[in-house]
């Protein structure tokens, strides 16, 4: 019996076409959706979203010193680090209940140029992410003064969550005008 010999790039050839037939194929193309990030945090009873450039850092609330003759939403200043931040209480600036410091109240450091200001919030909710497309909301005709400073709003899981413009905020006269 004699012994069928195939010259090896034929053989070579054969393998190559056998891989082709048998390899699955390459994964189909999606179109990823683009996601509006930001930090979510609570506001009394309100939920809002603040972008990330808008904040620099969230913390505990640190000791603070009160100041005379200023507005009974400015809590103070707190020192971060060696650097003087007024404390603004954000609720009760907006005429709700001050924030309680508790485990979860949180102060946002705004990153607004020249101002240091932090903010008191009743929570940080996290990180949060939507789809612009498919979640984006009016807020117009809603009554609720801090929204004033919401630019838009986002629809998740039956929770309204308003985009906070902090850069809104630090420009109101009202925010500016701390005296009593």
């Amino acid at each position: 019996m004699a012994l069928s010999i195939q010259d090896p790039l034929s053989l070579l050839h054969k393998m190559q076409l056998a891989s082709r037939m048998s390899a699955p194929g390459l994964p189909e193309q999606v179109q990823a959706v683009a996601l509006w990030s930001g930090l979510g945090f609570r506001v009394g009873a309100l939920t809002l979203v603040t972008p990330l450039n808008q904040v620099s850092e969230v913390l505990p609330c640190p000791a603070i010193t009160q100041v005379p003759g200023t507005r009974r939403w400015v809590k103070g200043i707190a020192n971060v680090r060696g650097n003087l931040f007024a404390v603004i209480d954000l609720p009760e600036y907006f005429g709700k209940d001050p924030v309680v410091l508790n485990e979860r109240a949180r102060l946002l450091i705004m990153s607004v140029a020249n101002l240091n200001t932090a903010l008191l919030v009743n929570e940080v909710l996290g990180l949060r992410h939507f789809d612009e497309q498919q979640e984006r909301q009016d807020v117009t005709g809603l009554d609720d003064p801090a929204l004033a400073h919401v630019s838009g709003a986002f629809m998740r899981d039956n929770t309204l969550w308003g985009i906070f413009d902090m850069h809104s905020l630090a420009g109101s006269e009202a925010f500016n005008n701390v005296a009593a």
